[in-house]
């Protein structure tokens, strides 16, 4: 009988356990022996030989085998209902043998689903698109896939466990795709540990590629990183950006061209309700201009015509000054008006040509005082040269509109004074009157077509003659400026270039 204390071990053993006698003969065995081998009670008793228990092949194989080294000897054999059992025989002192069973079909299936499930990660590995590395936290490679490897070109060498990052990184210096900024390469390494979550960037190699690196820091103080290729995504990313520039800059030039051209019909349609104004006013003070010189005609020759033969020569003198004066105010609009439509057209001829503006000058106040008997002139024109370069017919219009304008708003006095000297190249020409002059805010618009003062209310005019003197001077490369006050009169000066400048034509057109 053994001691109970040993009984109680024997049997408290997850392993079951029989003892063998040097002549290989049981002489304990515990109940987890029956349960582990599948066996009913009484199949193992004290005695019995090794060729009656279960595998006794491998028991007697492994008894025959008597170790020298005194080492257990571990077999394993199948249940006939598919379970693995390892079997353990160990020498005792006394010439025996300890037999230990233990079922290891569960430590199998774990092994087995272990070896199924490394092989599937070793797979994964091989098949994943993106390079993948860990290391651990002296930066040594614990290991590498071989998208990893074929990325920056490693030979196998540098993708056994163990080799620093250092070396890595060396090897790729040298073959020409290491990163460009090799100072804030680990940035995120530093920053994944930091906040203890994954951080990612991108990195641009020498090469020109771009690659994203994704760390994952692990607890032991190494990192798992995922390098990605997205060259081609920043790339088309960097393109959409640019045509997403583009697109908008053209956007906003397209949409300034339009409003330029919104503001700028708006502009044409007012000037052109302004232009349609304008004519309107036109028309009816034409109307009344032409009327008044008509009516005058007529009345005098049905006065004359009253007469008929007793016509005194001081009456028939006045009735045909009368008419010519009429006559001369119909052609003065008539003029007026054509050269306003040739300017307009650019129809309008300036010649060049020698140009005695004495003489044209004194020719102009004669025919106005002919015309205008109430006023006097008086002339202060020998300062100017003999001769400058003008079309004399244009220059014409100009006096003689500025001459009679000046006899026509200043209708309470009887003096216009003409002056005219040279200066810096130039000649001015200024033609002054005491009349109704103009209100400060009317100046700047007074060379404007159709325009009136206010203070022109009650007197005849068009409002052309300004702005067609204002346009023939500035053909001839002049100027014209006024100065003049609410019933202080008002003072115009021409200033014109004695020589033409070398860019006119000796028939230049106004358009």
């Amino acid at each position: 009988m053994m001691p109970h204390s040993f009984e109680s071990i024997l049997e408290n053993l997850p392993q079951g356990i029989v003892l063998l006698d040097p002549a290989s003969a049981v002489t304990a065995f515990n109940s987890r022996t029956l349960d582990i081998l599948g066996l009913a009670a009484g199949a193992i008793r004290k005695g019995m030989t090794i060729d009656e228990l279960p595998g006794t092949r491998d028991c007697r194989a492994v008894a025959s085998r008597r170790s020298t080294t005194g080492k257990p000897q571990i077999s394993q054999f199948a249940l006939s209902d598919g379970r693995m059992i390892s079997l353990t025989s160990a020498p005792s002192k006394d010439g025996g043998w300890i037999l230990s069973y233990e079922d290891i079909s569960t430590l199998i299936r774990v092994e087995d689903s272990l070896t199924e499930q490394h092989h599937r990660f070793d797979a994964a590995l091989r098949n994943m698109p993106h390079g993948l590395c860990m290391f651990d936290s002296t930066k040594k490679l614990i290991l590498c896939n071989p998208s990893y490897a074929r990325m920056y070109n490693l030979p196998e060498s540098l993708t056994q466990p163990g080799t620093p990052l250092v070396d890595i990184l060396a090897y790729r210096s040298r073959v020409g795709n290491g990163p460009v900024d090799t100072a804030t390469y680990f940035d995120e390494v530093f920053e994944a540990t930091a906040r203890g979550a994954v951080a990612s960037q991108n990195i641009v190699l020498v090469d020109g590629r771009v690659i994203k690196i994704t760390h994952n820091p692990m607890q032991n103080g190494g990192y798992v990183a995922t390098h990605e290729d997205v060259t081609k995504t920043v790339r088309l990313a960097e393109e959409l950006r640019r045509h997403h520039d583009q697109l908008e800059t053209t956007v906003q030039s397209r949409t300034a061209e339009v409003e330029r051209q919104a503001r700028e019909l708006e502009r044409m349609l007012a000037q052109e309700r302004n232009i349609n104004e304008l004519q309107r006013q036109f028309v009816a003070m034409a109307s009344h201009e032409f009327r008044t010189p008509l009516a005058i005609i007529d009345a005098a020759a049905q006065r004359l015509l009253r007469k008929r033969g007793a016509v005194e020569p001081e009456f028939l003198s006045d009735k045909v000054d009368q008419i010519r004066a009429s006559v001369n105010r119909i052609v003065d609009l008539m003029e007026s008006i054509l050269s306003a439509g040739r300017l307009d057209t650019g129809k309008i001829d300036i010649s060049y040509d020698a140009c005695a503006l004495q003489s044209l000058i004194r020719t102009c106040c004669e025919r106005q005082s002919t015309i205008a008997k109430t006023h006097s002139f008086a002339l202060d024109i020998d300062r100017l040269p003999e001769f400058i370069d003008a079309d004399r017919r244009a220059l014409a219009q100009v006096f003689t509109n500025l001459l009679s304008n000046a006899v026509k708003y200043a209708p309470g006095t009887s003096e216009i004074r003409v002056t005219a000297w040279e200066e810096s190249g130039n000649v001015k020409v200024s033609i002054s009157d005491d009349g109704v002059g103009i209100d400060p805010e009317d100046v700047p618009r007074l060379f404007q077509r159709y325009f009136r003062a206010g203070t022109s209310t009650g007197i005849a005019g068009t409002g052309i003659g300004p702005n067609l003197v204002k346009q023939i001077v500035e053909l001839h490369d002049g100027s014209i400026k006024v100065r003049s006050a609410r019933g202080r009169g008002s003072t115009f000066t021409v200033t014109l270039p004695i020589k033409r400048t070398g860019n006119a034509s000796d028939n230049s057109d106004a358009a």
